[in-house]
């Protein structure tokens, strides 16, 4: 069996089609309306926004070092609500693949018994992609590819840190080319709907707004739901079905 794209890709929308409240509605809460907000602010820094804003910095003299602190406390909220909306729809992609209940609760429950180990995975792998990234971009690029579904190993099969990254590595192995293109593409059509979101700002800043919101909402979405079909194929691949330890684990 050969690694198939279009198989990948049908799997996430799939699943999405399936389940969109819960895909959609925790991408909304999670992604689409802190980027709507962000862009909300973007396109009114004297205007609407103006209010919030002095109102938010009134208690400090250092402008910017409020900024700074706010920016970077900011950053680390959506950090970890982003690894754990990643965990919580990589448990309903599995789930709806085994044809099981996708219920948000249950989802919730089973991302929060990896959250932490999560968060750890997370870390460290950013600093080795960063790192590879400034030996000439490659290094980076191939650790990026290497390590793309640490995190569905780390819910699906209960690895440590390490024993996740090293068996996503095995996984990817001989696949890495099409994980580049199937990447490429996600780029291409995530970037697409992210200008237009943004583009469309210097005509209608309300409609820029909402367009952002949903586009960021979808990218997510489809984001979480292909990092987890993209598993399931590399281990199909690899492996052959394994439908007996997914019943196992998400019983």
């Amino acid at each position: 069996m050969t690694f198939d794209i279009g198989r990948v890709m049908s799997a996430a929308f799939t699943v999405i089609a399936r389940h969109p409240v819960v895909f959609l509605g925790l991408s909304l809460i999670v992604a689409g309306l802190p980027y709507g907000l962000m862009q909300f602010f973007a396109l009114n820094p004297d205007g609407l926004a103006a209010p919030f804003l002095e109102g938010m910095f009134t208690d400090f003299d250092d402008y910017w070092l409020t900024f700074i602190f706010a920016g970077t406390g900011m950053f680390f909220v959506y950090f970890t609500l982003t690894i754990l909306l990643q965990a919580m729809l990589i448990v309903a992609t599995v789930r709806d693949m085994r044809s099981q209940d996708v219920d948000i609760g249950l989802c919730f429950a089973e991302a929060m018994k990896r959250f932490l180990p999560l968060i750890g995975l997370a870390i460290l792998s950013l600093l080795g992609i960063m790192l590879g990234l400034v030996l000439f971009i490659v290094p980076g690029v191939i650790l990026f590819l290497m390590w793309m579904v640490a995190a569905p190993v780390m819910v699906i099969e209960n690895l440590g840190i390490t024993d996740s990254l090293k068996r996503s590595a095995e996984l990817a192995s001989g696949s890495k080319g099409m994980m580049f293109l199937l990447m490429i593409i996600f780029m291409i059509a995530s970037g697409i709907l992210s200008g237009m979101a943004e583009g469309l700002g210097f005509f209608n800043s309300t409609a820029s707004v909402f367009l952002t919101i949903i586009a960021e909402t979808a990218i997510a979405a489809v984001q979480a739901a292909g990092v987890a079909a993209l598993y399931v194929e590399l281990r199909t691949v690899k492996e052959g079905p394994f439908t007996d330890t997914l019943s196992d684990i998400f019983a």
